[in-house]
């Protein structure tokens, strides 16, 4: 999947990106942007997977290196939280039967 984080660029840029590993409390993302990010910041997310409505949420910046980003979720309400797990079920289910073509 794919990754837009909100205002956390140079100059408030989106950064964005591929979705290495989600779980409930957070994401793992691909950082190619160059420029070191601040951690402890909080930021728009959005995860967007083949196949499934793109899902927002509110997040913080825990770290950053030169190739990723660690992102936790925080302030999430329960409908916010079920469409997460709704997605990681379908993405666990995607990735365990994999599509023939």
């Amino acid at each position: 999947g794919k990754y837009r984080l909100q205002n956390a660029g140079a100059g408030g840029s989106d950064v964005e990106g591929r979705i290495l590993d989600l779980s409930l409390n957070g994401v793992l993302l691909e950082y190619t942007g160059g420029a070191p990010l601040q951690g402890g910041t909080r930021h728009g997310l959005i995860l967007e997977f083949e196949g499934q409505p793109p899902f927002q949420a509110d997040s913080l910046l825990v770290w950053a290196n030169d190739k990723h980003l660690g992102i936790e979720f925080y302030d999430m309400d329960p409908q916010n939280f079920a469409a997460l797990t709704s997605l990681i079920d379908a993405l666990d289910r995607a990735n365990r039967f994999p599509a023939h073509a």
